[in-house]
């Protein structure tokens, strides 16, 4: 499956050069030529934003990656062959539909609506992987994910040590340790399956 490694590869380093963006615009969302008001995230009607372009830019990319592990976690529920991984696919599921939910909590008292769906280059992801069964499925679900949570890690790390906004370092900074759990427990269960033909 080497155009799946290579797209997932691609849209993690496009979501590592927004995450370091600190302008609007500059940068792309994932898989997309250009950024609509809703793929982005805009300012909220009745409330002007007060956050920083940084801490908007974190929100909208945190945001697009907590809706695509959502995504990811349950077609890895659906398609994964091993028991481990549809168990670790509706954890990360749970886990980061929890912190979308703060997170959307968060961006409206800020004046922010962040994206509600993940974006087209996770998107794309998700539908290479739909066509995969058994362990090539599991195979290139951990790969991804194990990718994905280097990336988002980088993304929370960064705000939760440098962000303007208390409130949005705060929100980094507590889900900060749940995406390196999942990391952990993604390349444990990722070294045995590179293993297999």
């Amino acid at each position: 499956m080497p155009m799946l490694r290579t797209a997932a590869l691609a849209a993690v380093s496009i979501l590592a050069l927004a995450a370091c963006s600190s302008e609007p615009g500059l940068v792309p969302p994932m898989g997309s030529s250009g950024a609509s008001a809703s793929q982005m995230g805009s300012t909220g009607s009745g409330a002007s934003s007060t956050l920083t372009v940084a801490d908007q830019s974190f929100l909208t990319q945190a945001a697009y990656g907590g809706f695509g592990e959502v995504a990811m976690g349950t077609l890895a529920q659906r398609q994964a062959s091993s028991a481990t991984v549809r168990d670790l696919g509706r954890r990360i599921a749970a886990d980061h539909t929890q912190a979308n939910q703060e997170l959307a909590r968060l961006a409206q008292a800020k004046g922010v609506t962040p994206p509600t769906a993940p974006d087209p280059g996770r998107q794309a992801v998700a539908d290479a992987l739909a066509s995969l069964q058994g362990t090539a499925f599991d195979r290139q679900y951990l790969q991804q994910q194990i990718a994905e949570h280097e990336v988002s890690i980088a993304l929370f790390n960064a705000q939760a040590q440098g962000g303007t906004d208390p409130d949005v370092r705060g929100f980094a900074a507590k889900w900060l340790p749940g995406l390196q759990m999942h990391a952990r427990e993604l390349r444990a269960l990722g070294s045995p399956l590179a293993q297999l033909p």
